[in-house]
This record gives C-alpha cells, structure tokens and sequence, in this order.
C-alpha cells in the first residue's frame, strides 16, 4: 500500500473517530454513520483486500488504470467524506437527541399497522417472483412501471411489516420474522435488501426501547450471512439469470440453497475460480471507477459540468408523473454518461455516493458539494430525531436504506428516499383517520350514558362544598 492511500485510511479512520465521539453510544442509529460505515467498506476495507496479490489479480475493474490514480481517488473520497462528517456534525445533530424524545412510542403500533404493511407489499413480491418487479437498477432506460414500484417500495415495506408485527406480538417473534424476511428478500437475488432490512429493523426496535437479546442478535447475524452467502455462490455459478424471469418464489429459494454447494464446489474442474473473499472484495470495489475517471482529468479531459449534476437527480420524478423519462438520454444515468464521455470500458462499476460526481465536478469542488451535503443531513436528522412517532419512524427507516444504498450514488439513495414522502404521508393520514373514528366513538358512548355526567357533577358539587367547608 502506497503512502497515499495510508492517508486515505487515516482519514476515514478519523470520521469515524469522529463521529463516535460526539454522538455517543447510540451513534449507531443514525444514517449518517450508516453511510460512513459504507463508505469505509467499499472504499477502504475493499481496496486493503484487493492490494493482496491472490485477490488483487482477479480484479477486473482495475485494468487499464494505474494504481497511482487509484490510490489518489481514495484519498480524494476520503477528505470528501471527511470534510462531509464535520459540516454534519458543525449542525449539531445530537442537540435533538438531548430534548425529550419519546413522544408516542407506546402508541406507534397502533399507526404502523403491519397489516396494512404487508398487503402492500405482496403484489410487490409477486411481481418480483414474476421477473417484472425488484431488480436493483437506478437506470431509467431500464426501468419499468412495475419494477420502479417494487424498487422504490418492496424493501422498506417489509422492513414495516416486520417491525409493526414485532411492535404488536412481541420480540419473542423476533427470529421468525427475521427469518421469513431474511428469505422474501434473498428470492430477490440480491445481498445488500438482506443486509439493509436487519439493520433497518434493529434501529426501528432500539428507537422505541425493543433490544433482541444476545442470541437473537447472534441468529440474526447468521441469518444475514447464510442468505448472502447463497445468493453470492448462486450468482458467482449461474448468474442472475433465475431472478430475471418469472421462476417463482419456490424455485428462487431453492436456488440460494444449491448456491451454498457452489460456493465450495465451483465449475472450474482446476479449482482455480476465486474464493468467497476474493468475491466479496471484488463486489465491494468502489473505488476503480473514481480512479478511471481522475485518470481521464489528469490525462486532460475537462469535467462534465455542474448543470449535469442537477439534471441525475430528476431521477427520483416518479416515471408516472414523467413518462417520458424511460426514454430521457440525458445525465439520469450519470454513472453511463461519465463512462461513455470518459471512454471507460463498459462494466458494472460500482460509482458510489462519494465517487459518482468526480467526473461532473472534479476533485476540489466535489470535495465542496459533499461538504454541503453533510450540512443538509445533520439540518435533517436534528428534525428526525426530535420525537419518536409513526411519521419519523417510516421516514427513519427509508433514511437508513438510503444510506446503505450508498453503492448506488446520490441518484439512487434519492429514490431510495422519495419513498419517506409517501409513507408518511400515507401514515399520517392514517393516523388522522383512526384518531377522529375513536373521537367519534367517544363522543357517541358518552351520548348514550347521559346519566354518567348527571350523576357525576352533584357528587363533584358535593366535594367542592366540603372543600369550602374547610378552607378557613
């Protein structure tokens, strides 16, 4: 490892540091620190995995760049990610967590009705049985209306159900619902749903005062990895091909199950396929197309420009309020657009929230834009960790699957987030309607008991006139 991406490492280490030490033992609950812990994976802990020579040369990603331009764009990412960690917390977002907090914690369950929850997510995950729903993509040429629903909706549906299910029977559900959770998202064929709904779960339950126990929490930590695990020994044998076409709930199941066979048994009669680490370090790689596109800066072309970063965020226009937008060719798809203009080889590069707007921006002024944004996350969370209620709970929850959509960059994490608007407009709306039905039902049980205040008010007269009696 180079000198300069030692720096890197120290940099980050130091948000992290950072972080910790102001918003003390809770710090984990809050998406900004989702989002660093992101951050240092796929451009830390990836790049130490992938400098191993045994690892390293699998990589496809970092062919045709010099590791110099690597090493640089993680330097680069890490004063971005710093500079955004202390305009974050120059908010002061703990100065919420200090005032009083639990505001109708009791009563959440009765507005986060899983009922309600689950029904609409099942039309969700069928259409993603089907091939038609949840596939992970913020491309909008690639994008249907069925499958931008279940994109935006399917993951943090669940992730309500489970928690208003747990909040109304009990954390002795805890692992069953983990579990069938664990299993709904893995037929979807992707790893980062699992690991984004435990996390998501554990901090709707810490919020309201529901810890797991230490075995729970060691069983939901098993859970996790077994269902990564088969969906990384499927993929890395057969592809994605089962969960592109309508295969069905039961057959998707039992594909992550036989992908525990491949993980250990590849087809690779030699045995000389990659390793599970080797995988996982490889799929973490967030750093190569930053180092492409500084290679192309540094090598004399011009950056994209800031009107372009503006024009990816329309992204999050829903398609039916934009039709048109499945077929926009303009910066909706920054990452094709930086990869086309720049001349990379055309692969699935993993552009990353710190990483997507280098070839927009450039490095000093990208490191500027995500200064401004930690600014925005530390002004929101002091509004979403002021109270503990229904509305904030839903919008909590789609904050923390935002931040750990980090891979996907801003756009991605934006659409991820469009989500919080609907539910909680939806549950406050809800929450108005059950509150003026039982009004409604008071005032009509006290009109049919007219006796009840009659009979109460002399009896009331009565201790007041013996009050009086003895006042002197």
């Amino acid at each position: 490892m180079s000198g300069t991406f030692i720096t890197a490492l120290c940099l980050q280490a130091t948000g992290i540091i950072s972080l910790r030490h102001r918003l003390g033992r809770t710090w984990w609950r809050r998406p900004v620190v989702m989002l660093v812990f992101a951050a240092v994976a796929y451009n830390g802990v990836s790049e130490i995995l992938i400098s191993i020579p045994s690892i390293g040369k699998w990589d496809i990603y970092h062919q045709g760049i010099k590791q110099s331009y690597i090493d640089m764009a993680a330097l680069i990412m890490s004063v971005g990610l710093l500079c955004l960690v202390i305009c974050y917390l120059l908010a002061k977002p703990e100065s919420a967590a200090a005032s009083a907090r639990v505001d109708e914690a009791p009563l959440v369950g009765r507005y986060l009705d899983w009922r309600l929850f689950a029904i609409a997510c099942a039309p969700l995950a069928v259409l993603t049985y089907e091939g038609r729903g949840y596939n992970n993509s913020i491309s909008a040429a690639t994008v249907t209306t069925s499958s931008d629903l279940a994109t935006t909706f399917l993951i943090l549906l669940v992730a309500l159900a489970a928690f208003g299910f747990l909040l109304r029977h009990g954390m002795k559900w805890f692992v069953v619902v983990l579990g069938l959770q664990s299993a709904l998202l893995a037929a979807a064929g992707e790893r980062l749903p699992i690991v984004m709904e435990a996390i998501t779960l554990l901090v709707l339950l810490a919020e309201v005062g529901l810890r797991p126990s230490g075995r729970q929490v060691a069983v939901t930590l098993l859970l996790t990895v077994v269902a990564a695990l088969g969906i990384t020994g499927l993929r890395a044998e057969s592809g994605r091909g089962i969960f592109l076409q309508n295969s069905g709930l039961k057959a998707r199941v039992a594909a992550v199950g036989d992908g525990f066979y491949f993980l250990f048994h590849t087809s690779d009669s030699k045995g000389t396929g990659p390793g599970l680490i080797t995988q996982s370090a490889l799929r973490l790689d967030g750093t190569s197309f930053a180092g492409s596109i500084l290679q192309g800066i540094r090598l004399g072309h011009p950056p994209l420009g800031v009107a372009g970063v503006g024009e990816s965020t329309l992204l999050v226009v829903p398609s039916s309020i934009w039709p048109s937008k499945l077929t926009h060719s303009g910066y909706l798809d920054p990452a094709q657009t930086e990869m086309d203009d720049f001349g990379l080889q055309q692969t699935n590069f993993l552009p990353t929230f710190l990483g997507l707007y280098l070839g927009f921006l450039g490095p000093y002024w990208l490191i500027l834009f995500l200064g401004a944004v930690g600014a925005l996350f530390g002004w929101g969370e002091r509004w979403l960790f002021r109270k503990v209620t229904a509305v904030r709970l839903a919008v909590l929850a789609a904050a923390m699957q935002s931040a750990l959509s980090y891979e996907k960059g801003l756009p991605g994490m934006l659409v991820q987030m469009r989500t919080a608007v609907v539910l909680a407009l939806a549950v406050w709306l809800f929450r108005q309607a059950r509150d003026r039905g039982r009004r409604e039902a008071g005032v009509k049980g006290s009109r049919h008991c007219p006796a009840t205040r009659a009979t109460a008010m002399p009896e009331a007269a009565g201790h007041a006139e013996s009050a009086d009696r003895r006042t002197p």
